[in-house]
């Protein structure tokens, strides 16, 4: 590995962004898809004579998948830091492809009964497992091999990926659903979204192969300093910043799962948009956050995480009640508006989030620590909040009620954020010990 300035450059960085964003790609590319589809889904898999029942049962099969990645995040958290990162990057990219593929195989319940859901729910556990060992080994990596004043920028691009796997899943639907008849997308054409992840798939865990382990790594194998047991050790010594990692994701969990995943969905139901207008909303939010979250990136490497943190997490809860009053208006223009803004507040959030909640975890326990605070707060804030925004809508009968979720992550990630210790411009240090109350776990570099 070459290193410049405590960090990869040139083709070898380049490299490193890739292989960690294709992973990530292929992970919301499938969520997303999953959403978007959602509707369509539960005709096919969970038909029932209630079109909210049907829908329920989709979003509760979405939700599976993340109640598996806190599983994922201690299996392979604990392999990371133990056998190093690229080598799970290849395994958990491979896992999630071939799952995602096998979804776009399945017959419906038409054809096969009960089968047909019970193989869903199947291959979206696997997909889930997997999933939960993706955030933790590409955040790691990224912020391990990136520069020191560039480090919220570099993990940035991982955060992009989503954004660019989301607009990407909703203009390829778009274009079957423009191509395609009703009948056809009905019984073929929504199996194509899941079938491009075995290509894609191929490719990532190939990028992934010729990657080295990051030189931090490497120096704690040389040094003997790898923890036997990474999540013994990240719980026992980082519960604080296990903790932090949970308030501040919730925020994100939720919000990116509503803003960019379910709104599709709330805007056609709710709203009255057509699929081609509810699609051209989300790609608009997905752009902007797209381009925003480098501009936000840029301060958090200058002026320090905490404080773009904090700003992200502040806009995007007091955004929220507002943005649904629009919502209700049924005005197009205002309503991307209000749409992309949501989404650029997040992404201020997501512009610094990134690299910090992996800065404060010791370098022998941060696959592991970061892993399992991010995928518990996965699983309980992001995978339920297309079921329970649906539910609260059918329980209340008001359109405005799922803000709630967004304005209670918003205040718990406030809190969280407030408790951070600032780790822009601080070298990564693998001999620090994680000794939560008494120091930091990122030590000040030259």
């Amino acid at each position: 590995m070459t290193e410049v300035q405590g960090g990869l450059h040139g083709p070898e960085m380049r490299r490193a962004i890739t292989a960690a964003a294709i992973g990530n790609f292929i992970t919301w590319f499938d969520f997303a898809a999953y959403g978007f589809l959602a509707v369509l889904l539960g005709q096919i898999f969970f038909p029932s004579e209630n079109p909210a029942t049907s829908l329920l049962a989709t979003f509760a099969a979405f939700g599976v998948a993340f109640l598996m990645n806190p599983i994922g995040g201690f299996v392979f958290g604990r392999l990371g830091d133990k056998v190093g990162r690229k080598k799970i990057l290849a395994t958990v990219i491979i896992l999630m492809s071939l799952s995602t593929f096998a979804v776009g195989l399945l017959p419906g319940y038409a054809t096969i009964g009960l089968a047909a859901p019970a193989l869903l729910v199947t291959l979206r556990i696997i997909q889930g497992f997997a999933a939960g060992g993706e955030p933790g080994g590409a955040a790691t990596f990224l912020v391990e091999s990136a520069k020191r004043g560039r480090r919220a920028r570099t993990v940035s691009f991982w955060h992009c990926s989503s954004y660019l796997a989301n607009a990407a899943a909703s203009v390829l639907i778009l274009g079957l659903n423009a191509a395609l008849s009703e009948t056809a997308m009905f019984e073929w054409g929504w199996r194509i979204p899941f079938l491009i992840a075995g290509p894609l798939g191929l490719v990532g865990l190939y990028i992934r192969l010729k990657l080295s382990d990051t030189a931090e790594f490497e120096r704690l194998q040389s040094s003997g300093e790898v923890s036997e047991s990474p999540v013994k050790d990240a719980l026992a010594t980082s519960r604080r910043q296990i903790v932090q990692v949970v308030g501040c994701i919730a925020l994100q969990a939720a919000a990116f799962y509503f803003i960019f995943v379910y709104m599709e969905t709330y805007l056609q139901s709710e709203v009255g948009f057509s699929f081609g207008l509810a699609s051209a909303s989300t790609v608009t939010c997905l752009c902007s956050a797209a381009v925003a979250i480098f501009v936000f990136a840029r301060f958090s490497d200058r002026y320090g995480r905490k404080p773009v943190i904090i700003l992200g997490a502040v806009s995007s809860t007091l955004i929220v009640y507002p943005a649904f009053m629009v919502f209700a208006t049924g005005n197009v223009p205002a309503i991307v508006v209000a749409h992309a803004a949501m989404g650029i507040c997040l992404a201020m959030f997501m512009s610094a989030s990134g690299a910090a909640m992996v800065e404060i975890f010791p370098s022998r326990v941060r696959y592991a620590g970061f892993s399992i605070g991010f995928n518990i707060s996965v699983a309980v804030f992001g995978g339920t909040a297309p079921y329970v925004a649906t539910y609260l809508i059918a329980a209340t009968g008001s359109p405005l009620s799922p803000s709630v979720i967004l304005i209670v992550t918003g205040v718990m990630a406030i809190v969280a954020a407030a408790t951070l210790h600032e780790t822009a411009g601080r070298k990564v240090d693998a001999r620090v010990e994680a000794e939560p109350l008494r120091r930091d776990p990122i030590t000040v570099g030259e």
